[in-house]
């Protein structure tokens, strides 16, 4: 069985096909995360639609240039997460970007969304789903400071070094297809062990101009079967065994 455990499932124009595709190559199961306030509503109502679909709830960093009301909208969202949290798999795509994020000023308030999203992580014993471009040491020196279940780091790309913390601290590191042409994708996949790799299609963003769905993560395993030098049955078993130990609610 695949799962592809981050997905924007909500932004793809025609879902069914998608899933359907998903489907003929194994993927049984797609979380999709949240980014704003209104994709939480929209991500609820797919989920309710779809059984292969979990939603995983939570403010992106990049919400706070797209949406001027965000401060005032915060504990509003946190009601809606709890009161949904029966269904709620994890708490994501939360963090920090500073990367395509540029606007300084911006940042104090996305460190106060994402501690206001952890608190909530740890509070409901949610694991947590991390965006970290950029911010990887603000982001793994707040870490430390919840007690939250279990972690993973969405497509790290970041510095070699923070990449060591986080495998010292068993993070988990889910693969996007970037990996058949970024080098520092390759390089997660090359150090972290296999216990502690997921798989994502991060869709619908694009891969060289194509885009990106669930059904990649066949190929996406394939490639990392090839690197580690693991029989792709082998891993997927390990995959799907790492997924059940980091999002249980949804087995």
């Amino acid at each position: 069985m695949l799962i592809d455990i981050h997905c924007h499932a909500n932004l793809y124009l025609v879902l069914d096909e998608i899933i359907k595709e998903a489907k003929s190559v194994g993927v049984q199961k797609i979380i999709s995360v949240g980014m704003s306030v209104l994709s939480i509503e929209r991500i609820l109502e797919i989920a309710n639609k779809y059984d292969i679909i979990y939603p995983a709830l939570g403010i992106h960093p990049e919400e706070v240039k797209m949406n001027k009301d965000l401060d005032t909208q915060l504990d509003s969202v946190v009601d809606i997460i709890k009161k949904n949290k029966e269904k709620v798999c994890a708490i994501g795509e939360i963090g920090l970007d500073h990367h395509f994020i540029k606007e300084i000023e911006s940042y104090p308030l996305q460190k106060k969304i994402f501690e206001k999203m952890l608190s909530l992580a740890q509070e409901l014993e949610l694991p947590v789903n991390l965006h970290t471009k950029g911010a990887e040491k603000i982001v793994f020196d707040i870490l430390p400071s919840y007690t939250i279940p279990n972690i993973n780091i969405h497509w790290y790309s970041g510095p070699e070094n923070y990449l060591d913390v986080g495998i010292d601290r068993a993070y988990y590191f889910s693969i996007t297809p970037a990996l058949s042409y970024s080098p520092a994708v390759k390089k997660t996949v090359l150090k972290v062990e296999k216990e502690f790799i997921l798989l994502e299609s991060d869709g619908p963003v694009k891969y060289s101009g194509k885009i990106g769905t669930p059904a990649m993560i066949r190929e996406v395993l394939n490639t990392i079967s090839k690197l580690k030098k693991i029989d792709p049955k082998e891993l997927e078993l390990q995959i799907e065994e790492n997924t059940k130990n980091v999002f249980p609610k949804i087995f």
